[in-house]
Formats: C-alpha cells, structure tokens, sequence
C-alpha cells in the first residue's frame, strides 16, 4: 500500500547525489519531507520546459520577438543578481540527512498563472510536489539545476535558452541601472 504526499511548497531544495547519479527534490509536507529524484533525462527536459515557459510567458518578449533572446537574457541575469543581493550565486555543497526512498520522478506539469507565478508539479508514483514561484525563482531554478547538472558533468546539450546579447560580447548579457 503507498501513501500520497502532496506537497504545496514554497520552501526546497536540491542536493545531487553522487552515488545515485541523480538529482534529489526535497521539499517539506505537512508531517515530514517528501524527496522526490531527477533523473538526467527529466532534469534535461524540465530545464527545456522552464525555458520555454519563461519564454513563452514573457509580455516583452511576444511583442518583439525578434528581440525576445536578448529580452530574456536581461530578465534572467536581473533575476539572480537580485536573488542573490548582488553577489554570485555559488552552489554550496550538501547532503541529504539520511537515507531516503528512491521516488523517481515520472511526470512533470509546467503552468503559467495569470498572477505572474509559475508552477511546477512533479509526480512520482502517489506522491506529488507542486510549488508555486514568481518567475524570479523560475529563473533561479533553472539556474540552480543547471549548475547541478554541470556539477554532474551530464553534458545536456541544451543549446543557450536566450543567446547572449550581441552587446555583451562575453556571453553575459549585461544589468544596468
């Protein structure tokens, strides 16, 4: 018999483990943690659908494709620096507290809301987590799994979700106030 965990979250984290090759979700309910795992593959498309919902839910960009990378580069690069206070955003290194149920992730739903906020459910067997983020945080979870991703050395060819602009030269499209 298995038992259904729905998690509304605001609050998670990811952790990669080394020994399962994999990407864990964890993300609290209401009587204990639901860990849900990533693999390569889901990872590699729930960063595409990320991608894709942010572009495809961005006013400025629909109204100028033609400027709709650069767009949403500046958006992206806006998100982290406010996220994270002006400093770099560094992935710190962590463990799972313990040895836990391997939940895979099987199925994954993006949406986005008329508020703004996206959301994001993920199903693995009975259990579920869905959380709800501005798209400041969209952008940052995307930031995040992909530098776990490279931390893993996956090697998703993805291709840049919006190029750089032509502007910045480096491949950092450039904030400024």
């Amino acid at each position: 018999m298995s038992e259904r965990r729905e998690a509304a979250s605001m609050s998670f984290s990811f952790h990669y483990s080394e020994s399962e090759d994999r990407i864990a979700l964890q993300a609290p309910t209401e009587d204990d943690e639901t860990v849900l795992w990533l693999t390569r593959r889901m990872t590699a498309g729930l960063l595409l659908a990320l991608a894709t919902l942010l572009a495809r839910s961005n006013p400025n960009a629909l109204l100028a494709p033609e400027h709709a990378a650069e767009i949403l580069g500046f958006e992206h690069q806006n998100a982290l620096f406010v996220a994270s206070g002006g400093q770099e955003l560094r992935l710190q290194a962590s463990r799972l507290p313990k040895k836990l149920p391997l939940r895979l992730v099987e199925h994954v739903e993006l949406s986005a809301l008329t508020n703004g906020r996206g959301r994001i459910a993920l199903r693995a067997g009975d259990n579920r987590i869905s959380l709800e983020l501005p798209r400041e945080n969209l952008h940052l979870l995307h930031d995040q799994l992909l530098g776990l991703a490279k931390h893993a050395r996956w090697n998703l060819e993805l291709g840049e979700p919006w190029p750089a602009s032509a502007a910045s030269g480096d491949g950092q499209p450039r904030v400024t106030h």
